[in-house]
């Protein structure tokens, strides 16, 4: 998948003529030990009796192999990457460097011109429309804003996908929403028949959430969570990624330009540059990398 020569976690054409800094060792030990104990303190959080040294094997469940994409001009050039069952993969990069565009080959809206996208070991790339509608039945999506029904309570925005896509009666179709409200940390008595204009930005996104995860998808899509909210929701939202991760084994792919956001919940990090993966690691490996992009990418963030 990712290019063999690479240092850092770096593909080869980008390590070519970067001029290396001086090593600033203790810092990076220092930046890289903050990273990790921040994401060791929030998996405690949730999961006490967690090990971090028993590493499962896991099968991959979202492969990108080699994906180029152009409409006008190229978006996607020889864009790789592997997201195995319970991982949360955080797609950053610059403005218009074609992250949402990532997602929706992912959903298969989008075709791409080379390469393949395979979902559980499935080429999704030449389906019909309904076979492709049964592969995103395993996917939830939580859009920028939440995206929530305007005209719709919260109870009829997360019953939505439930009646369009099971036969449940309406008895199951409310403990689901029951459900789902409560793991996204709602009340479902006092929130179920608001609309989504009498919530606050957080709780919106929470029932995003809830809607996204209605008919527990194995993958769950995540475009800019956290963007506009303030940091302590910030920080609710980033739990709550995780807590789909360690509880129900939910792989997730998140889109977001909140570098701090990301290491708290990524397993990976994949960083978009000039339509290439410009790296390609875990958050350690990435405020360690001497590569100068890299760094220059962190010290703007």
């Amino acid at each position: 998948m990712i290019d063999d020569e690479t240092k850092d976690g770096v593909p080869a054409p980008l390590q070519e003529g970067s001029k290396r800094r001086p090593k600033r060792r203790y810092d990076d030990a220092r930046r890289s030990e903050e990273v990790a104990s921040v994401r060791r303190a929030i998996r405690y959080e949730l999961d006490p009796e967690d090990d971090d040294d028993a590493e499962p094997v896991r099968e991959p469940v979202i492969e990108l192999d080699n994906i180029s994409l152009a409409f006008d001009e190229p978006i996607l050039k020889e864009v790789s990457f592997v997201a195995r069952e319970g991982e949360t993969i955080v797609v950053v990069g610059e403005s218009g460097t074609g992250k949402s565009t990532i997602l929706k080959l992912i959903l298969r809206l989008l075709v791409p011109d080379q390469g393949r996208v395979s979902i559980d070991g499935e080429d999704i790339s030449h389906l019909s429309f309904e076979e492709a509608l049964k592969v995103r039945q395993k996917m939830g999506m939580v859009f920028q804003g939440a995206a929530l029904f305007d005209s719709m309570t919260v109870f009829e925005n997360i019953a939505y996908p439930v009646r369009e896509h099971t036969n449940l009666g309406e008895d199951e179709v409310e403990a689901r929403v029951r459900e789902k409200l409560e793991f996204v940390d709602l009340e479902p008595d006092k929130v179920m028949q608001q609309f989504p204009s009498e919530l606050s930005g957080g709780m919106r996104k929470r029932v995003g959430v809830a809607r996204g995860m209605a008919n527990n998808p194995e993958i769950m899509l995540y475009d800019e969570p956290t963007s506009g909210l303030d940091p302590l929701t910030t920080g609710t939202i980033t739990r709550l990624i995780m807590k789909l991760q360690r509880e129900l084994g939910v792989t997730s792919v998140v889109v977001s330009h909140d570098i701090r956001s990301a290491f708290r919940m990524a397993t990976k990090v994949a960083l978009l540059s000039e339509r290439h993966i410009a790296f390609f690691g875990t958050p350690e490996e990435m405020t360690g990398s001497d590569n100068t992009y890299i760094r220059d990418f962190l010290g703007g963030t």
